[in-house]
């Protein structure tokens, strides 16, 4: 009888090592995916933070552009106010 609950007891301890040694391979295997998942979305972020930067610099030079140069797009057309004051005493 000892020896029956003794081999119980070793299968249930192969059985608990192998599950468990499966387990943590399919951990690492996860893992090492989701590693690269980190490394693609993290080249994506920069190129975003590159388009992002490129533009918030058109942006200002266009404001710069129009603000100090008076320059405007094709087919826009440029009014400039002039007021009539007391220059005429």
């Amino acid at each position: 009888m000892k020896r029956v609950v003794a081999l119980l007891l070793i299968g249930a301890l192969i059985g608990v090592f192998t599950w468990r040694t499966l387990e943590i391979r399919h951990l690492r295997r996860e893992l090492r995916q989701l590693e690269s998942e980190k490394a693609q979305i993290q080249k994506e972020i920069e190129s975003l933070s590159e388009r992002l930067r490129a533009i918030s610099n058109l942006k200002l030079v266009e404001y710069f552009a129009r603000k100090e140069l008076g320059m405007v797009k094709p087919g826009e057309e440029l009014y400039i106010l002039i007021e009539d004051g007391e220059s005429e005493r």
